[in-house]
């Protein structure tokens, strides 16, 4: 009896460095968690920057080639040419927004 009791109070006390240590990993899992989220923000955040970055150098050109253009031929009217249209079947059309 005494040999059971003994095992008994050794389970409970595995049982309990168990969920001691199962706790601490559920908070350190939060913790964890939480990092990642804040660190997915920053991302999204410098990815739209980085967008609006490289949408502002592509129109700077395209209004630096088209004044080059203008300069060479100054008769030519430029006002259907921008970044938002493109070319199809030989016409120049708004571009379909992205499906």
């Amino acid at each position: 009896m005494v040999k059971l009791e003994k095992e008994v109070e050794a389970t409970k006390a595995k049982m309990a460095k168990l969920e001691e240590r199962a706790t601490n990993q559920e908070v350190q899992l939060g913790w964890v968690e939480a990092e990642l989220a804040q660190q997915a923000e920053a991302f999204m955040k410098i990815e739209a920057e980085l967008i609006e970055d490289v949408a502002d150098v592509y129109a700077a050109g395209f209004e630096d080639a088209l004044a080059q253009v203008v300069y060479v031929h100054p008769e030519m009217d430029t006002s259907p040419f921008a970044t938002s249209n493109c070319v199809v079947d030989g016409q120049v059309v708004p571009r379909a927004p992205p499906s």
